[in-house]
């Protein structure tokens, strides 16, 4: 029987409310002890990612983490990863902390915590990236940037406008992906599914049967890698229409999967 590997998008699919399900952990278990490889693959740092499964009992074979900008083993040891130029996200942070309505926060390869940049337009933080410290402009040349995640929260007209300005000006210098209030800024050719695509061509061998399951438009790259894709009744409508199948939750996918398959 062909092994299986299974792709997970973190938030609005296992994290909800800052907590994942029992019933998906067991699943996921499940699906391991069945001998198949679970992999994390999300718009996540690595510090943000430990803290959204501390004290949660679950690990994963593997993360693809940052939109795709680096894969780590299970105990996130960097197996590839790809930096932003300190010079672009100068630019961007200088000039998105002026705007109202959005949080900019910066990913490492280095730090212990995510970053967020001093807003000049008042305090505004999201539940999602709960776990940061501040850090000032002038700090930027003396870190390796994978992402610059900006929150925009129930605004669509800034949002897009926001996507705009980054595609206009930082044209072929980053890739910017939107996941609900989010929009994520990383390197260029940075998808989910070149994450995935590495880690299983490069690395594992291309021997695996592909899954994927994940709620948003950061996931629709994962989705188009895997053979087999599921998403949720709750999700965009080109999401549910780029996947297989549209489930009600995680853990019910999987047990389809490893029912199908005794």
């Amino acid at each position: 029987m062909t092994p299986k590997l299974m792709a997970f998008d973190l938030d609005g699919t296992l994290v909800f409310d800052g907590r994942i399900e029992q019933e998906s952990i067991d699943a996921i278990h499940e699906w391991q002890a069945a001998g198949n490889l679970a992999v994390c693959a999300t718009g996540k740092s690595i510090a943000a990612t430990k803290h959204s499964l501390e004290g949660t009992g679950l690990s994963f074979d593997y993360y693809v983490l940052y939109t795709g900008g680096a894969v780590t083993d299970s105990e996130f040891t960097v197996l590839m990863s790809h930096t932003l130029p300190n010079e672009t996200v100068r630019e961007i942070v200088g000039t998105l902390t002026h705007q109202d309505g959005i949080a900019v926060y910066g990913t490492t390869l280095d730090a212990p915590d995510d970053v967020q940049f001093p807003s000049t337009t008042g305090e505004k933080a999201s539940s999602i990236l709960a776990y940061f410290r501040p850090m000032e402009p002038s700090e930027i040349p003396e870190h390796e940037f994978v992402g610059i995640p900006l929150w925009i929260e129930g605004a669509e007209t800034t949002l897009e406008r926001t996507r705009a300005w980054i595609e206009e000006h930082f044209s072929n210098q980053v890739d910017c992906h939107r996941n609900q209030d989010f929009l994520d800024i990383v390197p260029p050719d940075c998808t989910k599914g070149t994450g995935l695509m590495w880690l299983d061509d490069a690395h594992l061998g291309d021997r695996y049967e592909t899954y994927s399951i994940g709620d948003s438009w950061n996931d629709l790259a994962m989705h188009a890698w895997a053979k087999h894709s599921a998403s949720f009744d709750y999700s965009p409508q080109v999401v549910k229409d780029a996947t297989d199948v549209v489930v009600d939750t995680t853990a019910e996918y999987i047990r389809t999967v490893l029912d199908r398959n005794d």
